[in-house]
């Protein structure tokens, strides 16, 4: 079956690389853009193991 919490993370996923790309991977913009504090965007950064292709 389909998860919620599952569906919720890959969501957020999405939304916070969107976020990262439309400012150019500058987190205090694109925690801006969100509505969240820079430590709150990169514990979530953290969280989801997602980090910028070199």
């Amino acid at each position: 079956g389909v998860h919620l919490k599952q569906m919720v993370e890959e969501f957020e996923k999405e939304l916070l690389l969107e976020a990262l790309e439309k400012t150019d991977w500058v987190k205090n913009k694109a925690a801006k853009l969100l509505g969240l504090n820079r430590t709150t965007l990169v514990e979530k950064l953290k969280k989801m193991n997602i980090k910028r292709a070199p």
